[in-house]
Parts: C-alpha cells; sequence; structure tokens
C-alpha cells in the first residue's frame, strides 16, 4: 500500500480525520495526499420537473484556511504528505484522483443522502479502489483484531484482497460468518489467507429472520462482540446520485453506523 488519499472541506472534525489519516499512512508507510475542495458540496433538490443543484448552507464556513490549518496542525511534519487544492467538490476530486491511489478514506456518513452520500457513492464505484471509513472518534494505532463479514460474494473477495496489507499488521483476524446467509464455505478463504500466513478464527452471529438493516446492527454488534478494531466487508449495489440508495439496506446501516473503521470495496 503506497498511496492514501483524504478529501477535506474545512470543517470542524477535519484535524480528526486527518489524525486518522496519518495514523493509517504511518502504518503503512504510505504517501499520503489530502485534496481540499474549494467548491462548496451541493446536492440535488428536485421539485416536479426541475431538479437543481442547492448548496449546503451549514457549510457555508468551511474554506481553505481552515482546511490548511488542520493539516499543517496534524501532517506538517509527516513525511511525504501533501496538501492539494482543488477547484471541486469533494466527490469530484474523489472521483477523479481516486484510481490513483490503493486507499481512499472517507468519514462515516451521518445519514443516507446529501454530499456525504454523493461523497462515498464516488469512492466506491468511481475508483475501484478500498475506502476506509473513519468513524468518529477514531482511536489511533496498531490494528488489534481485524474482522472480515464473510458472505462469499465476489465484492468481499476483493476487499479482502485489498485489504491483505493490513489485514497482515493485525495481531489478530476473525472472520464474522451470519447464520442467515446460508451455508458459506469459510475453509478455501481460510487457506487462501494461510498463504499470506494469516490463521482467522471463525465467529458465528445470528442473522436469521432478520431485515437487511437489523442484519447491519447485527454484524456491527458481532464486530463489537469480537472485539475488532477494523471491519472488513464488501459493499453492495450501484451508485445513486446525492444517496445511498443504490446500496443494500445491511450496508447502508454499518456504513451510518459502526464505531470502528470499516474498510469497504464494490
Amino acid at each position: 500500500m503506497k498511496r492514501i488519499l483524504i478529501v477535506v472541506d474545512g470543517s470542524a472534525n477535519d484535524a480528526d480525520s486527518l489524525s486518522c489519516a496519518r495514523n493509517m499512512a504511518a502504518l503503512t508507510g504510505a504517501q499520503l495526499t489530502v485534496a481540499h475542495a474549494l467548491v462548496s458540496n451541493q446536492t440535488l433538490v428536485g421539485f416536479g420537473e426541475f431538479i437543481f443543484a442547492a448548496p449546503e448552507s451549514d457549510r457555508s464556513n468551511r474554506n481553505e484556511t481552515q482546511a490548511r490549518a488542520a493539516f499543517d496542525s496534524v501532517c506538517g511534519d509527516l513525511p511525504g504528505a501533501r496538501f492539494l487544492t482543488y477547484n471541486a467538490s469533494c466527490d469530484t476530486i474523489t472521483a477523479a484522483l481516486g484510481h490513483a491511489h490503493d486507499l481512499i478514506m472517507v468519514e462515516r456518513l451521518s445519514g443516507e443522502d446529501g454530499p456525504e452520500a454523493s461523497n462515498l457513492n464516488a469512492a466506491l464505484f468511481n475508483t475501484g479502489r478500498l475506502v476506509f471509513l473513519v468513524p468518529p472518534r477514531a482511536t489511533n494505532g496498531p490494528i488489534g483484531r481485524a474482522a472480515i463479514a464473510w458472505n462469499g460474494s465476489a465484492q468481499t473477495a476483493r476487499a479482502i484482497k485489498s485489504a491483505l496489507p493490513l489485514l497482515q499488521m493485525a495481531q489478530a483476524v476473525v472472520l464474522l460468518t451470519g447464520s442467515g446467509a446460508g451455508q458459506v464455505a469459510v475453509e478455501p478463504l481460510l487457506e487462501y489467507l494461510a498463504a499470506y500466513d494469516l490463521s482467522p478464527s471463525v465467529q458465528g452471529y445470528d442473522s436469521e429472520r432478520l431485515t437487511a438493516r437489523a442484519r447491519g446492527r447485527a454484524l456491527i454488534a458481532a464486530a463489537s462482540q469480537a472485539g475488532a478494531d477494523l471491519l472488513v466487508m464488501g459493499a453492495f449495489g450501484e451508485s445513486q446520485a446525492g444517496a445511498l440508495a443504490g446500496l443494500g439496506r445491511a450496508t447502508r446501516k454499518v456504513v451510518t453506523a459502526a464505531l470502528i473503521p470499516v474498510l469497504l470495496q464494490s
């Protein structure tokens, strides 16, 4: 893992997000690119036949000076870190630069629509890269236990492959398998991970007869019970402008409620 990207907009929580990004760059030895969006985040609003871009008024005070100050304070002494400014929105920058990085870091969403959703969609569906979801008040430091939400899907298999450099840094790895997913074989995956010197334990959790959102809550609870400080999973669905409606409901629950960092790939 050589290059990490995070896009900031001058908000009050930029410093926390950059602290997590710095931690990941230090753990992996990757170059950190911090891009600032000069264009205010916008969301699409529709009234009948008319659709227009409406500015997020509560974010109007975010500016380049605040973003640069956060970068200088948190990452100013980090070797290889750079601060770039673009006359574009966060999602536009993410889509344009994401493919040239190994890991894209975005803040955990506070809701299922708006500019935050657009930025996550851009990272997941326009770059082909692994996405690191930064929770509020993320705890920095080495990776203690990484959990993999295994369901036999291609999306999760891709996420695991991309996450191998981070999984290999973890002190322990656990496979989480939901009971509602049917008989998903774990032996081939265990053999694959063993080839990378990983020996995960396997932990099941109850997800039968649950709604999609409840399955998302059950996964979050299982990761917490396993003592995980990182969750790897696939992202299911497709991009939808300004909203997470294209994502599966379980995935939507995880990306808006997880209390630990989540690695996703579509």
